[in-house]
């Protein structure tokens, strides 16, 4: 008599089931890593969008202005505006106005607060109302000619981005046309 089985061993079925695992596993693997790097590069161009517009809008700015009217390390700390500063010292600001016209009241503001610029025109420490962009780590403003922030001619203005543990530089040297 012959023995004509058509089933499966349970060997047979443990090796099936451990090929179908690796292969499933490295099917999986390959997805997680292309997400995590069309992520990466998502917030790296979402990143690079925000400083190139935060950047061009403060330059356009910045170069209608006369001079520095006010900077702010955070709330309660002030830089003094006419204490000479050497060139490259990079001064750490969440608030920044430039002077732009013959009233105290003409002044470009820009302001960071909760990782979001504002933008606002009026006197040199008002709060500024128009959300510009996010992500904002830090800001530094430094002098590429010794002298004082009121008479600063041209300046360097850098801007640390983060999203998602990542971060993003930028920086733009201007000058001031109107000086």
């Amino acid at each position: 008599m012959k023995n004509n089985r058509k089933g499966l061993t349970l060997i047979e079925l443990l090796v099936a089931l451990g090929l179908s695992t690796m292969i499933i596993f490295l099917v999986i693997s390959f997805f997680i890593t292309n997400l995590k790097n069309y992520k990466s590069i998502n917030n790296e161009s979402e990143l690079q969008f925000q400083a190139q517009y935060i950047l061009n809008f403060m330059t356009n700015k910045i170069m209608e202005s006369e001079n520095i009217s006010l900077l702010r390390k955070d709330d309660l700390n002030m830089y003094s505006i006419s204490y000479i500063r050497p060139v490259g010292v990079e001064l750490i600001s969440n608030k920044i106005s430039f002077k732009y016209g013959e009233l105290s009241s003409e002044n470009y503001v820009f302001h960071i607060t909760n990782n979001n610029i504002r933008y606002g025109r009026g006197d040199k420490d008002i709060k500024p109302t128009v959300e510009l962009g996010s992500y904002i780590k830090y800001m530094y403003v430094s002098l590429l000619k010794e002298s004082s922030l009121s008479n600063a001619k041209i300046l360097r203005i850098r801007i640390i981005f983060e999203k998602d543990n990542e971060d993003y530089e930028a920086e733009q040297v201007v000058y001031m046309r109107n000086n």
